[in-house]
């Protein structure tokens, strides 16, 4: 799309996390449009929730995740989960593969294929979905 000095543009989003549809601003005055700030839900799973294989199995009862929820890892300073992808760090963005209501696995991009978890991590990893957006 070609950028008009003085016209309003559209700015095509991605839909999936936060629900952000699009956003429309003249690019050539500078005005605070807002902000959008996501809440999100933590989930802790010990190394005892977790089974190391190809792919790796994750156990939380009652999950609530959805196939394709973008995921955030965070070591809470313990041992990183590593996997056929790579060893894990703070922040490492995950997407989940629902297999049950209280299993999951995790893949490297959205509708993926499990990835082998090879070390399960410490016992306090957790992993956080958004879950809404606040404005």
């Amino acid at each position: 799309m070609a950028l008009k000095p003085g016209t309003a543009n559209t700015v095509e989003k991605h839909t999936g996390v936060g629900g952000v549809v699009s956003i429309t601003k003249d690019p050539f005055v500078p005005v605070q449009i807002g902000r959008t700030h996501l809440d999100y839900t933590t989930m802790t799973i010990a190394q005892s929730g977790i089974t190391e294989a190809n792919p790796g199995v994750f156990t939380s009862t009652g999950h609530g995740l959805t196939t394709n929820d973008l995921l955030v890892y965070n070591t809470e300073g313990g041992t990183a989960l590593v996997s056929s992808a790579k060893t894990h760090a703070d922040g490492d963005y995950l997407y989940a593969k629902v297999v049950d209501a209280d299993t999951f696995q995790v893949t490297s991009a959205p509708d993926g294929t499990g990835l082998e978890i090879t070390t399960d991590g410490g016992d306090n990893q957790t992993f956080s979905r958004a879950i809404g957006k606040v404005t």
